[in-house]
Protein backbone atom coordinates (compact mmCIF):
# COMPACT_ATOMS: atom_id res chain seq x y z
CA UNK A 1 0.00 0.00 0.00
CA UNK A 2 1.25 3.48 -0.81
CA UNK A 3 2.41 5.23 2.39
CA UNK A 4 0.78 8.63 2.90
CA UNK A 5 3.73 9.73 5.03
CA UNK A 6 5.88 9.56 1.89
CA UNK A 7 3.72 12.11 0.04
CA UNK A 8 5.23 15.61 0.63
CA UNK A 9 1.95 17.53 0.22
CA UNK A 10 0.31 15.35 2.84
CA UNK A 11 3.13 14.56 5.26
CA UNK A 12 3.86 18.25 5.78
CA UNK A 13 0.61 18.79 7.69
CA UNK A 14 -0.55 15.31 8.69
CA UNK A 15 0.92 12.33 10.45
CA UNK A 16 -0.30 8.77 9.87
CA UNK A 17 -0.14 6.64 13.02
CA UNK A 18 -0.48 2.89 12.62
CA UNK A 19 -2.62 0.98 15.16
CA UNK A 20 0.49 -0.69 16.60
CA UNK A 21 1.92 2.76 17.48
CA UNK A 22 -1.13 3.84 19.48
CA UNK A 23 -0.74 3.50 23.24
CA UNK A 24 -4.07 4.11 24.97
CA UNK A 25 -5.39 2.19 27.98
CA UNK A 26 -9.13 1.56 27.75
CA UNK A 27 -9.38 1.70 31.56
CA UNK A 28 -8.26 5.33 31.46
CA UNK A 29 -11.23 6.37 29.31
CA UNK A 30 -14.30 7.78 31.05
CA UNK A 31 -17.15 6.34 29.00
CA UNK A 32 -20.31 8.36 28.48
CA UNK A 33 -23.53 7.84 26.54
CA UNK A 34 -22.45 10.01 23.61
CA UNK A 35 -19.37 7.85 23.08
CA UNK A 36 -21.76 5.08 22.06
CA UNK A 37 -22.95 7.27 19.16
CA UNK A 38 -19.35 7.66 17.97
CA UNK A 39 -18.44 3.97 18.16
CA UNK A 40 -21.71 2.91 16.50
CA UNK A 41 -21.10 5.31 13.62
CA UNK A 42 -17.56 4.02 13.10
CA UNK A 43 -18.81 0.42 13.15
CA UNK A 44 -21.26 1.17 10.35
CA UNK A 45 -18.59 2.91 8.27
CA UNK A 46 -16.11 0.08 8.75
CA UNK A 47 -18.49 -2.43 7.18
CA UNK A 48 -18.77 -2.60 3.43
CA UNK A 49 -20.78 0.55 2.87
CA UNK A 50 -22.33 -0.75 -0.35
CA UNK A 51 -23.97 -3.65 1.46
CA UNK A 52 -25.53 -1.82 4.40
CA UNK A 53 -29.30 -1.29 4.34
CA UNK A 54 -28.80 2.41 5.04
CA UNK A 55 -27.94 2.81 1.34
CA UNK A 56 -31.66 2.42 0.59
CA UNK A 57 -32.32 5.78 2.18
CA UNK A 58 -29.11 7.80 1.88
CA UNK A 59 -25.45 7.52 1.06
CA UNK A 60 -23.22 8.21 4.09
CA UNK A 61 -20.62 10.92 3.58
CA UNK A 62 -18.16 9.29 5.95
CA UNK A 63 -17.77 12.41 8.11
CA UNK A 64 -19.04 13.45 11.52
CA UNK A 65 -18.53 16.58 13.58
CA UNK A 66 -18.21 16.42 17.37
CA UNK A 67 -18.50 19.35 19.74
CA UNK A 68 -16.80 18.71 23.07
CA UNK A 69 -15.55 20.83 25.92
CA UNK A 70 -11.81 21.28 26.39
CA UNK A 71 -10.52 18.59 28.73
CA UNK A 72 -12.60 15.66 27.45
CA UNK A 73 -10.85 12.40 26.64
CA UNK A 74 -12.69 12.02 23.32
CA UNK A 75 -9.43 12.22 21.35
CA UNK A 76 -8.01 9.28 23.29
CA UNK A 77 -11.31 7.46 22.74
CA UNK A 78 -10.92 7.91 18.97
CA UNK A 79 -7.38 6.57 19.17
CA UNK A 80 -8.67 3.58 21.12
CA UNK A 81 -11.19 2.92 18.34
CA UNK A 82 -8.40 3.00 15.76
CA UNK A 83 -6.30 0.63 17.84
CA UNK A 84 -9.12 -1.85 18.48
CA UNK A 85 -10.40 -1.89 14.89
CA UNK A 86 -6.90 -1.75 13.45
CA UNK A 87 -7.31 1.34 11.28
CA UNK A 88 -4.71 4.06 10.75
CA UNK A 89 -5.14 7.21 12.82
CA UNK A 90 -4.34 10.45 10.96
CA UNK A 91 -3.88 13.68 12.90
CA UNK A 92 -2.54 17.22 12.44
CA UNK A 93 1.05 18.27 12.78
CA UNK A 94 0.18 21.37 14.76
CA UNK A 95 3.62 22.98 14.60
CA UNK A 96 3.70 22.92 10.81
CA UNK A 97 0.20 24.41 10.58
CA UNK A 98 1.13 27.22 12.99
CA UNK A 99 4.18 28.09 10.89
CA UNK A 100 2.07 28.94 7.85
CA UNK A 101 -1.70 28.77 8.50
CA UNK A 102 -2.57 30.47 5.22
CA UNK A 103 -0.51 27.92 3.26
CA UNK A 104 -2.31 25.14 5.10
CA UNK A 105 -5.73 26.41 4.03
CA UNK A 106 -4.54 26.66 0.41
CA UNK A 107 -3.05 23.18 0.63
CA UNK A 108 -6.39 21.57 1.57
CA UNK A 109 -7.30 21.44 -2.12
CA UNK A 110 -4.01 19.75 -3.03
CA UNK A 111 -4.32 17.33 -0.09
CA UNK A 112 -7.81 16.25 -1.18
CA UNK A 113 -6.52 15.54 -4.67
CA UNK A 114 -3.58 13.58 -3.20
CA UNK A 115 -5.97 11.51 -1.11
CA UNK A 116 -8.15 10.82 -4.14
CA UNK A 117 -5.12 9.73 -6.16
CA UNK A 118 -3.78 7.59 -3.34
CA UNK A 119 -7.15 5.88 -3.02
CA UNK A 120 -7.10 4.89 -6.69
CA UNK A 121 -3.56 3.51 -6.34
CA UNK A 122 -4.48 1.54 -3.23
CA UNK A 123 -7.62 0.17 -4.90
CA UNK A 124 -5.47 -1.28 -7.71
CA UNK A 125 -2.89 -2.66 -5.25
CA UNK A 126 -5.61 -4.26 -3.13
CA UNK A 127 -7.79 -5.53 -5.95
CA UNK A 128 -10.10 -8.25 -4.67
CA UNK A 129 -9.60 -7.22 -1.02
CA UNK A 130 -11.53 -4.95 1.29
CA UNK A 131 -9.51 -1.72 1.12
CA UNK A 132 -7.98 -0.60 4.40
CA UNK A 133 -9.70 2.40 5.98
CA UNK A 134 -8.22 5.23 8.04
CA UNK A 135 -9.63 7.59 10.66
CA UNK A 136 -8.74 11.21 9.86
CA UNK A 137 -9.06 13.60 12.83
CA UNK A 138 -9.39 17.33 12.21
CA UNK A 139 -8.76 18.70 15.71
CA UNK A 140 -9.99 22.30 15.57
CA UNK A 141 -8.26 23.47 18.71
CA UNK A 142 -9.27 26.73 20.38
CA UNK A 143 -5.97 28.48 19.72
CA UNK A 144 -6.44 27.94 15.96
CA UNK A 145 -8.50 31.13 15.90
CA UNK A 146 -5.54 33.26 16.82
CA UNK A 147 -3.30 31.61 14.24
CA UNK A 148 -5.94 31.84 11.53
CA UNK A 149 -6.65 35.49 12.35
CA UNK A 150 -10.11 34.73 13.77
CA UNK A 151 -11.12 32.80 10.64
CA UNK A 152 -13.49 29.90 11.15
CA UNK A 153 -11.71 27.03 9.37
CA UNK A 154 -14.85 24.92 9.75
CA UNK A 155 -16.75 27.47 7.67
CA UNK A 156 -13.88 27.60 5.16
CA UNK A 157 -13.88 23.81 4.84
CA UNK A 158 -17.66 23.50 4.38
CA UNK A 159 -17.75 26.32 1.80
CA UNK A 160 -14.86 24.74 -0.10
CA UNK A 161 -16.76 21.45 -0.16
CA UNK A 162 -19.96 23.11 -1.39
CA UNK A 163 -18.21 25.12 -4.12
CA UNK A 164 -16.21 22.12 -5.29
CA UNK A 165 -12.81 23.55 -4.34
CA UNK A 166 -12.38 20.51 -2.13
CA UNK A 167 -13.67 17.21 -3.47
CA UNK A 168 -13.06 15.15 -0.38
CA UNK A 169 -15.58 12.31 -0.37
CA UNK A 170 -14.51 10.30 2.66
CA UNK A 171 -16.47 7.17 1.80
CA UNK A 172 -14.97 6.89 -1.68
CA UNK A 173 -11.39 7.20 -0.42
CA UNK A 174 -11.88 4.87 2.57
CA UNK A 175 -11.59 7.59 5.17
CA UNK A 176 -13.67 8.20 8.27
CA UNK A 177 -13.43 11.94 8.83
CA UNK A 178 -13.96 13.14 12.42
CA UNK A 179 -14.02 16.91 12.93
CA UNK A 180 -13.48 17.81 16.58
CA UNK A 181 -14.69 21.26 17.61
CA UNK A 182 -14.51 22.98 21.03
CA UNK A 183 -16.43 26.20 20.33
CA UNK A 184 -20.17 25.79 19.80
CA UNK A 185 -20.41 29.33 18.40
CA UNK A 186 -18.34 28.28 15.38
CA UNK A 187 -20.82 25.49 14.70
CA UNK A 188 -23.77 27.84 15.17
CA UNK A 189 -22.31 30.07 12.44
CA UNK A 190 -22.59 27.25 9.90
CA UNK A 191 -25.50 25.31 11.41
CA UNK A 192 -27.59 25.37 8.22
CA UNK A 193 -24.74 23.86 6.21
CA UNK A 194 -23.52 21.24 8.69
CA UNK A 195 -25.42 18.31 7.21
CA UNK A 196 -24.28 19.13 3.68
CA UNK A 197 -20.80 17.96 4.70
CA UNK A 198 -21.31 15.74 7.77
CA UNK A 199 -23.56 12.75 8.46
CA UNK A 200 -23.95 13.50 12.15
CA UNK A 201 -23.42 16.28 14.66
CA UNK A 202 -22.64 14.86 18.11
CA UNK A 203 -22.53 17.17 21.13
CA UNK A 204 -20.83 15.81 24.25
CA UNK A 205 -22.28 17.51 27.34
CA UNK A 206 -20.05 18.65 30.17
CA UNK A 207 -19.66 16.34 33.17
CA UNK A 208 -22.49 16.58 35.68
CA UNK A 209 -22.10 16.24 39.45
CA UNK A 210 -22.68 12.48 39.49
CA UNK A 211 -20.17 11.93 36.67
CA UNK A 212 -17.52 14.02 38.44
CA UNK A 213 -18.11 11.99 41.59
CA UNK A 214 -17.69 8.80 39.54
CA UNK A 215 -14.35 10.02 38.15
CA UNK A 216 -13.11 10.80 41.68
CA UNK A 217 -14.31 7.51 43.18
CA UNK A 218 -12.71 5.58 40.34
CA UNK A 219 -9.41 7.35 41.07
CA UNK A 220 -9.61 6.44 44.76
CA UNK A 221 -10.31 2.79 43.93
CA UNK A 222 -7.23 2.66 41.71
CA UNK A 223 -5.10 4.56 44.26
CA UNK A 224 -6.14 3.22 47.71
CA UNK A 225 -3.31 5.02 49.55
CA UNK A 226 -4.68 8.44 48.57
CA UNK A 227 -7.45 10.10 50.61
CA UNK A 228 -9.56 13.18 49.89
CA UNK A 229 -13.09 14.42 50.58
CA UNK A 230 -15.04 13.54 47.43
CA UNK A 231 -17.99 15.86 48.13
CA UNK A 232 -15.70 18.83 48.70
CA UNK A 233 -13.80 18.30 45.43
CA UNK A 234 -17.02 17.63 43.49
CA UNK A 235 -18.46 20.95 44.68
CA UNK A 236 -15.29 22.85 43.75
CA UNK A 237 -14.94 21.38 40.23
CA UNK A 238 -18.25 22.42 38.70
CA UNK A 239 -18.00 22.52 34.87
CA UNK A 240 -14.62 20.77 34.97
CA UNK A 241 -13.81 17.99 32.53
CA UNK A 242 -12.32 14.57 33.15
CA UNK A 243 -8.73 15.35 32.07
CA UNK A 244 -8.64 18.47 34.28
CA UNK A 245 -9.91 16.54 37.31
CA UNK A 246 -7.35 13.76 36.85
CA UNK A 247 -4.51 16.25 36.35
CA UNK A 248 -5.58 18.19 39.46
CA UNK A 249 -5.35 14.99 41.52
CA UNK A 250 -1.90 14.15 40.14
CA UNK A 251 -0.60 17.66 40.83
CA UNK A 252 -2.16 17.55 44.31
CA UNK A 253 -0.39 14.25 45.08
CA UNK A 254 2.91 15.66 43.84
CA UNK A 255 2.51 18.79 45.97
CA UNK A 256 1.63 16.65 48.99
CA UNK A 257 4.72 14.54 48.36
CA UNK A 258 6.93 17.64 48.26
CA UNK A 259 5.58 18.89 51.57
CA UNK A 260 4.86 15.78 53.61
CA UNK A 261 6.02 12.71 51.69
CA UNK A 262 3.57 9.95 50.84
CA UNK A 263 3.22 7.30 53.52
CA UNK A 264 1.05 4.30 54.34
CA UNK A 265 -0.97 5.91 57.10
CA UNK A 266 -2.05 9.42 56.10
CA UNK A 267 -2.26 10.79 52.57
CA UNK A 268 -5.09 13.29 52.99
CA UNK A 269 -4.75 15.73 50.08
CA UNK A 270 -8.06 17.64 50.22
CA UNK A 271 -6.48 20.87 51.47
CA UNK A 272 -3.71 20.60 48.86
CA UNK A 273 -6.32 20.27 46.10
CA UNK A 274 -8.35 23.23 47.38
CA UNK A 275 -5.20 25.32 47.62
CA UNK A 276 -4.30 24.51 43.99
CA UNK A 277 -7.72 25.66 42.80
CA UNK A 278 -7.97 28.75 45.02
CA UNK A 279 -4.45 29.97 44.32
CA UNK A 280 -4.81 29.48 40.56
CA UNK A 281 -1.80 27.19 40.48
CA UNK A 282 -3.99 24.78 38.54
CA UNK A 283 -6.18 26.34 35.87
CA UNK A 284 -8.84 24.06 34.33
CA UNK A 285 -9.81 24.34 30.68
CA UNK A 286 -13.33 25.52 31.51
CA UNK A 287 -15.34 26.71 28.47
CA UNK A 288 -15.68 30.49 28.48
CA UNK A 289 -19.48 30.31 28.76
CA UNK A 290 -19.04 28.53 32.11
CA UNK A 291 -16.09 30.57 33.35
CA UNK A 292 -17.04 32.65 36.37
CA UNK A 293 -14.20 33.00 38.84
CA UNK A 294 -15.95 34.74 41.75
CA UNK A 295 -18.60 32.07 42.57
CA UNK A 296 -15.92 29.37 42.23
CA UNK A 297 -13.61 31.19 44.63
CA UNK A 298 -16.47 31.76 47.08
CA UNK A 299 -17.30 28.06 46.96
CA UNK A 300 -13.67 27.08 47.63
CA UNK A 301 -13.41 29.55 50.52
CA UNK A 302 -16.67 28.22 51.96
CA UNK A 303 -15.43 24.62 51.73
CA UNK A 304 -12.12 25.60 53.36
CA UNK A 305 -13.93 27.45 56.17
CA UNK A 306 -16.29 24.50 56.74
CA UNK A 307 -13.32 22.17 57.02
CA UNK A 308 -11.58 24.60 59.42
CA UNK A 309 -14.68 24.83 61.64
CA UNK A 310 -15.10 21.04 61.59
CA UNK A 311 -11.46 20.56 62.54
CA UNK A 312 -11.78 23.14 65.35
CA UNK A 313 -14.90 21.41 66.68
CA UNK A 314 -13.09 18.07 66.64
CA UNK A 315 -10.20 19.59 68.62
CA UNK A 316 -12.68 21.11 71.09
CA UNK A 317 -14.41 17.76 71.59
CA UNK A 318 -11.05 16.13 72.29
CA UNK A 319 -10.22 18.87 74.84
CA UNK A 320 -13.61 18.38 76.54
CA UNK A 321 -13.03 14.64 76.76
CA UNK A 322 -9.56 15.29 78.22
CA UNK A 323 -11.07 17.72 80.77
CA UNK A 324 -13.72 15.21 81.79
CA UNK A 325 -11.09 12.51 82.15
CA UNK A 326 -9.15 14.77 84.52
CA UNK A 327 -12.26 15.47 86.60
CA UNK A 328 -13.08 11.76 86.75
CA UNK A 329 -9.60 10.93 88.00
CA UNK A 330 -9.81 13.67 90.61
CA UNK A 331 -13.20 12.47 91.90
CA UNK A 332 -12.14 8.83 91.90
CA UNK A 333 -9.31 9.67 94.26
CA UNK A 334 -11.87 10.79 96.86
CA UNK A 335 -13.60 7.81 98.55
CA UNK A 336 -16.62 7.80 100.85
CA UNK A 337 -18.06 5.10 103.16
CA UNK A 338 -19.96 2.16 101.66
CA UNK A 339 -23.09 2.97 103.69
CA UNK A 340 -23.14 6.55 102.46
CA UNK A 341 -22.43 5.39 98.91
CA UNK A 342 -25.45 3.04 98.97
CA UNK A 343 -27.65 5.89 100.17
CA UNK A 344 -26.43 8.15 97.37
CA UNK A 345 -27.02 5.48 94.74
CA UNK A 346 -30.53 4.84 96.07
CA UNK A 347 -31.31 8.55 95.86
CA UNK A 348 -30.01 8.70 92.29
CA UNK A 349 -31.91 5.54 91.25
CA UNK A 350 -35.19 6.82 92.65
CA UNK A 351 -34.97 10.11 90.70
CA UNK A 352 -32.91 9.69 87.50
CA UNK A 353 -32.34 5.96 86.96
CA UNK A 354 -33.02 5.86 83.19
CA UNK A 355 -30.93 8.94 82.39
CA UNK A 356 -27.99 7.75 84.50
CA UNK A 357 -27.97 4.28 82.86
CA UNK A 358 -27.60 5.98 79.45
CA UNK A 359 -24.79 8.26 80.73
CA UNK A 360 -22.91 5.33 82.27
CA UNK A 361 -23.19 3.46 78.96
CA UNK A 362 -21.66 6.50 77.17
CA UNK A 363 -18.81 6.56 79.68
CA UNK A 364 -18.23 2.86 79.09
CA UNK A 365 -18.02 3.43 75.31
CA UNK A 366 -15.93 6.64 75.63
CA UNK A 367 -18.61 8.57 73.76
CA UNK A 368 -18.82 12.41 74.05
CA UNK A 369 -21.24 13.67 76.72
CA UNK A 370 -23.89 16.30 76.03
CA UNK A 371 -24.47 19.35 78.24
CA UNK A 372 -27.41 17.71 80.04
CA UNK A 373 -25.29 14.60 80.70
CA UNK A 374 -22.56 16.68 82.33
CA UNK A 375 -25.09 18.61 84.45
CA UNK A 376 -26.60 15.36 85.73
CA UNK A 377 -23.15 13.94 86.57
CA UNK A 378 -22.42 17.12 88.49
CA UNK A 379 -25.53 16.34 90.56
CA UNK A 380 -24.31 12.77 91.24
CA UNK A 381 -20.50 13.02 91.09
CA UNK A 382 -20.00 9.92 93.26
CA UNK A 383 -20.85 7.76 90.22
CA UNK A 384 -17.46 8.72 88.77
CA UNK A 385 -15.74 7.12 91.76
CA UNK A 386 -16.42 3.73 90.18
CA UNK A 387 -15.68 2.26 86.79
CA UNK A 388 -18.68 2.40 84.42
CA UNK A 389 -19.36 -1.33 84.85
CA UNK A 390 -19.23 -1.09 88.67
CA UNK A 391 -21.37 2.08 88.64
CA UNK A 392 -24.01 0.31 86.54
CA UNK A 393 -24.11 -2.65 88.97
CA UNK A 394 -24.38 -0.32 91.99
CA UNK A 395 -27.15 1.70 90.34
CA UNK A 396 -29.15 -1.42 89.41
CA UNK A 397 -28.82 -2.82 92.98
CA UNK A 398 -29.95 0.53 94.36
CA UNK A 399 -32.94 0.51 91.99
CA UNK A 400 -33.99 -2.94 93.26
CA UNK A 401 -33.72 -1.80 96.91
CA UNK A 402 -35.81 1.27 96.14
CA UNK A 403 -38.44 -0.88 94.37
CA UNK A 404 -38.62 -3.29 97.36
CA UNK A 405 -39.14 -0.41 99.78
CA UNK A 406 -41.91 1.03 97.60
CA UNK A 407 -43.66 -2.36 97.44
CA UNK A 408 -43.39 -2.76 101.23
CA UNK A 409 -45.14 0.57 101.77
CA UNK A 410 -47.69 -0.17 99.02
CA UNK A 411 -46.38 2.44 96.63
Amino acid sequence: MKDLNEIPEFSRYFRVISPSEIDVNKDDIFYRDKYNDIINYVKVLLTNSEDISLQEYLKPKGAIIINANPGTDVKDFLKLISMNYYVNFIQFKDNEIFKSPEDFIKSLLIISEVLEGTSEINAKLESGKNPKKSLLLIDQQLFFKKNFEEKNILDIFINAQQTGKIKLNSIDINLILVWLNYDIQEINQVSRKIYDTFDLFIKIPILNKIERETVLRDFLEKNPKIVFDINTIVNCTENWEVIDIKLLLKVGIFKHFLNYELNDTSNEITDSLLDLIESGEYIPSIPKEYLNVSPMKEMILEESENRRIYSKQAETNVDIIKDISGIINEIQETRISEFMLNQLYENAASKNYNELIIIIDKLNKNEPLEDNDRKLLAKYPFILNDSPNRAQINLEKAKKRVDHIKQAFGK
